[in-house]
């Protein structure tokens, strides 16, 4: 099923944190690397999300990119730890793929440790480079999109779409951007409407919100966003310091559910699969946001 139709269909559920998820089971350094290392770990954490009913699992790749891996010696195995990360999430998917609930795979487009708008240390040919070698590992491994996430600079997302463009002119495409604590802004200052002009919007298939101290931060951001913007909303905020409890999570997604602005939802650092069985719980009678 392709995502457009799946979309119009129903509240699509993403999962929710990888990253944080794999830290509080002792994981340390470079998680990408347990694509490889520890497959059995990230199977475990995939099969747990697809169980509470995720409809789209991500790939264990935000920070595969060789800008954040040169840290850890790890530069040159970008290509290979994204492919991996991809397949594993693909075959997990497939298992639990059913005609009448299909799961797809989203491979995770990472921000990368640098920002085009203030870094001093790298170039657009070189984030381009990095980008590139994500995104083709995500695609030969297999996923149906790609999320370009956790974005504070448009112009690292508008890097990463052109790369992706450039390996593959089909696949869908969903952006979603960091808010800051200014209302109305996303992190690099920008005001969402700035942020949306500057994007090339023709080739993304969704676009929305991430991260952020929770769900009530989101509301005005998404209220904006949905007034403004034709396309297919995403949020998946933050479960919050300290962590919000599965039940609230969900009940305060709800409401921006029912009020007709999301197509999809899910969880971003310190949600569980506990917080993705209780959003799927909480909206299965709401009907999508149309666009």
């Amino acid at each position: 099923m392709e995502v457009s139709q799946l979309l119009r269909r129903k509240i699509v559920i993403l999962d929710g944190a990888m990253g944080t998820s794999l830290l509080a089971r002792g994981h340390k350094g470079a998680l990408e690397l347990l694509n490889v290392e520890a497959e059995a770990d990230v199977v475990a954490l995939h099969e747990e999300y697809l169980k509470a009913g995720a409809d789209i699992i991500t790939t264990n790749t935000t920070c595969a990119d060789a800008l954040c891996l040169s840290q850890y010696g790890l530069a040159e195995r970008s290509y290979e730890l994204a492919r991996a990360g991809a397949q594993i999430a693909r075959c997990e998917a497939d298992k639990y793929s059913t005609t009448e609930h299909p799961r797809l795979v989203a491979g995770s487009v990472g921000p990368t440790n640098r920002n085009l708008t203030l870094a001093n240390d790298t170039t657009p040919e070189a984030l381009a480079e990095a980008y590139a070698a994500v995104i083709r590992g995500l695609i030969d491994g297999g996923v149906d999109i790609i999320l370009v996430e956790t974005v504070m600079d448009v112009r690292n997302a508008a890097v990463a779409i052109e790369e992706c463009r450039k390996i593959n002119k089909e696949i869908p495409i969903i952006v979603s951007a960091v808010l800051s604590r200014i209302e109305g802004r996303v992190a690099n200052g920008a005001t969402i409407a700035k942020f949306l002009e500057d994007l090339p919007m023709e080739e993304i298939a969704a676009i929305g919100f991430n991260c952020t101290n929770g769900v009530k931060p989101l509301e005005s951001a998404v209220k904006m966003l949905s007034a403004s913007c034709q396309k297919p909303i995403i949020a998946y905020p933050s479960a919050g310091q300290p962590v919000t409890a599965p039940n609230r999570f969900a009940k305060e997604l709800e409401q921006l559910c029912r009020a007709g602005m999301l197509n999809i939802v899910g969880g971003c650092c310190g949600t569980t699969p506990d917080h993705i069985k209780e959003i799927k719980n909480h909206l299965k009678d709401i009907k999508p946001r149309v666009f």
